[in-house]
């Protein structure tokens, strides 16, 4: 996912402070290319389709051609079967990866996954990636961050892309992550008209919808059921070519808000306001990195309905993320949202 690659950028800088001359390669899905592309601490992406890596019989044959790279060092950070296999066949000197009941198999180092709650008060997957690399050395920069790199010639292709659509440059824009990667991280496409029309009534914002193409009956959906007047102010049709041309654009908007997720993990690397709705199921301490009740705010519905959960934690209600979806009514945010709004349009 491309808030897992993105974040994971962290252990390549930190591998540069290290070992300033080491050349370091990132195996990747090609759809997160365009995140990480101009990032001067990877000097390699290897890119391989998700089909691929997902059989036993690709991670095979991947695995045979880096070997022939005779790596030094391996660090797995995603943690599943197929990379510990990868990891284990490629046959790095030292195989870096987290504590699991595979783990004495195919790592010379295990890690324990918990970072120190005193260092991340939020963003927990900031330390665990960080973690994996407390092994190599004593000087672990535990404040680095994700970054998205763009040229001076791609901030100006955003730019000219926003006035070819129409989009005035001196009134502020805000980006909607209007779909999660799945329905349950997607707050209900009514909910969610409802937030865009409360910031536009707040901030008389300009506002684009992130959806893929395979998406677009959901996002007219939400369009449809904003109010006549927050519909004047979406460029609905507006919708960049590819991931790169997104975070062209990206980097001109004032702020993203909607579901939380990649678009949202973007627009923090490009150093963009966000205000992030979090899904019923998902572990917020994970991933509200940078939250400060300011420029970067989360609300989850654990927040405010902590009775629904009881003792248990909020991974353990994946299967009822659409039950628990219904109870997290868009005015149980707008507190949260108009602060938001006052502080950074």
């Amino acid at each position: 996912m491309i808030g897992d690659v993105l974040t994971s950028t962290i252990i390549a800088e930190q591998l540069k402070i290290i070992y300033p001359d080491a050349q370091i390669h990132y195996l990747i899905s090609k759809t997160a290319l365009a995140v990480v592309e101009g990032n001067t601490a990877i000097d390699k992406f290897i890119c391989v389709d998700n089909k691929e890596f997902d059989s036993w019989r690709g991670v095979f044959t991947l695995a045979r051609k880096l070997k022939k790279n005779n790596y030094s060092i391996s660090i797995d950070a995603y943690g599943k079967n197929n990379s510990a296999l990868l990891s284990r066949i490629v046959g790095a000197v030292q195989r870096i990866g987290y504590k699991k009941w595979f783990a004495p198999w195919v790592y010379t180092t295990a890690i324990k996954n918990s970072p120190d709650s005193a260092i991340y008060k939020t963003g927990l997957s900031l330390g665990s990636r960080l973690l994996l690399t407390t092994s190599l050395t004593q000087n672990v920069q535990w404040d680095l961050l994700p970054k998205i790199h763009l040229s001076e010639s791609e901030k100006q292709e955003g730019k000219k892309w926003l006035l070819e659509n129409g989009l005035d440059l001196n009134s502020p824009i805000t980006m909607v992550s209007a779909l999660g990667s799945s329905m349950n991280k997607t707050l209900p496409l009514i909910y969610m008209a409802q937030v865009v029309d409360l910031t536009v009534q707040e901030s008389g914002s300009q506002v684009l919808f992130n959806y893929l193409p395979s998406q677009k009956d959901q996002a007219f959906e939400i369009y449809n059921a904003c109010l006549p007047e927050t519909q004047k102010h979406i460029f609905i049709n507006a919708i960049t070519p590819s991931l790169r041309d997104y975070l062209k654009v990206l980097h001109h908007c004032t702020t993203v808000i909607g579901n939380e997720g990649g678009a949202i993990n973007m627009g923090k690397a490009l150093d963009i306001p966000s205000f992030a709705i979090f899904s019923p199921w998902i572990n917020k301490r994970s991933w509200n990195a940078g939250e400060d009740g300011k420029k970067h705010i989360s609300v989850h519905l654990k927040d405010v309905k902590a009775e629904l959960y009881g003792t248990k934690k909020a991974s353990a209600f994946k299967k009822q993320a659409q039950e628990l979806y219904q109870h997290f009514k868009p005015e149980l945010m707008f507190e949260n949202l108009k602060k938001f709004v006052d502080g950074n349009y």
